[in-house]
């Protein structure tokens, strides 16, 4: 095997990983810089279409990226009365296998005196979040569900950054969780929630406070 024919199995590698991700933004990233490895190999092997197809492509992806990177978001919160209201269930329904991937104990009918958000961006609905009181300054989270396409933790950055507005001034001081997937307690750990035990059970816990604002967050 030549040395350069190892440029072009990794330019393969990159190409068809950035297929597998749902992330947008991943898949213009990886797309990107295994384009830019395919056209170098391009040159490598004087090969001029090669070279010039995948140097287009790359030209694609970082043309996207720039308009993702320049595109402010319209980020709004809407509260949902009650369980019976017909687009959380119809909501709910609709991602029920995904939503019981990361959440495999919840149903809307084990919930008590639930507070009810969801995250719409750009007037598309993207998270769902769902907390019950465990005591008065003790809020549990039962969901905190983002569909697939909004994956980048903007969503989950807005929910906590607005925290303090949201639940603060009810008195709560503190959110609590349960990690039921190891994807699930990453999650949670890159939103600074820490590990704490709860009448001898595995919990995350987070302050409910003003951040100082994450630089992802800047300009929403």
């Amino acid at each position: 095997m030549q040395w350069f024919e190892i440029i072009g199995y990794a330019a393969s590698v990159l190409i068809a990983i950035s297929m597998a991700m749902n992330s947008i933004v991943r898949l213009r990233l990886l797309g990107l810089a295994g384009s830019l490895l395919f056209s170098f190999y391009g040159v490598l092997i004087h090969s001029v279409p090669v070279a010039l197809l995948n140097g287009f492509v790359a030209g694609a992806h970082l043309f996207y990226l720039l308009q993702i990177k320049g595109h402010k978001e319209y980020f709004e919160i809407m509260t949902v009365p009650n369980i019976d209201t017909p687009f959380l269930r119809r909501f709910t329904a609709f991602y029920s296998k995904d939503l019981l991937r990361y959440f495999p104990e919840f149903s809307l009918e084990m919930l008590q005196k639930p507070i009810i958000l969801f995250v719409f961006r750009d007037m598309i609905p993207a998270a769902l979040f769902i907390a019950e009181p465990k005591d008065r300054r003790t809020l549990e989270i039962m969901v905190d569900y983002v569909t697939p396409d909004y994956r980048d933790m903007r969503s989950a950055h807005y929910i906590f950054l607005k925290g303090k507005k949201l639940f603060g001034n009810k008195g709560f001081e503190r959110f609590i969780t349960r990690a039921h997937v190891k994807m699930h307690e990453k999650y949670l750990q890159k939103m600074n929630f820490i590990p704490v035990k709860l009448d001898g059970e595995n919990y995350f816990e987070k302050e409910i406070r003003e951040p100082a604002i994450p630089k992802r967050c800047r300009g929403l």
